[in-house]
């Protein structure tokens, strides 16, 4: 019998340790996109503005979840595979999470045994997330009609130097 400590195994070992970086940077991109977001509709209508930053916030709240569970997955498969290893290797009947026990002696915790036999497995986790936060309907519309605006601006000079050129 095996005992392993999975979350000191997630907090400790190298698939572990980057795991957390991952997530960091899987969080600064979410947040960026968050402030990109909060940037765009500071101007807009606050209930509109609240409502809006209110669903990027559970999007972006999603997302940490998904990309949280699916770096944990990583570094799990890979105890899982080396406490297989350490139990054909000792011909132990079963190895069991610490925390799925009321109590357990000491000599059969492997949590470092695990740990060091991880040091050598590199974690490969899913891509990065991308954030693409689609600009306003309301600034576009107004931008076109700015553009529209300095656009028949721009003829109307260009007809009279053409007029005054005529003369």
């Amino acid at each position: 019998v095996g005992v392993v400590d999975v979350e000191k195994v997630l907090k400790e070992s190298v698939p572990g340790q980057a795991a957390a970086k991952h997530l960091e940077q899987a969080k600064a991109i979410l947040q960026k996109g968050m402030d990109d977001l909060s940037a765009q509709w500071k101007d807009a209508p606050e209930q509109e503005r609240n409502r809006v930053l209110a669903e990027g916030l559970n999007a972006l709240n999603r997302q940490m979840a998904i990309e949280d569970s699916a770096a944990r997955q990583v570094v799990l498969k890979i105890m899982q595979e080396e406490c297989a290893k350490w139990r054909k290797d000792r011909k132990a009947t079963y190895v069991v999470a610490r925390q799925n026990l009321l109590d357990a002696d000491n000599s059969v915790d492997v949590t470092t045994t695990i740990i060091k036999a991880m040091e050598k497995r590199v974690a490969h986790f899913a891509d990065l997330p991308k954030v693409d936060v689609k600009e306003r309907e309301d600034v576009k519309k107004d931008e076109k009609k700015e553009n529209k605006k300095e656009d028949k601006k721009d003829e109307k000079k260009e007809d009279k130097k053409s007029s005054n050129k005529k003369k």
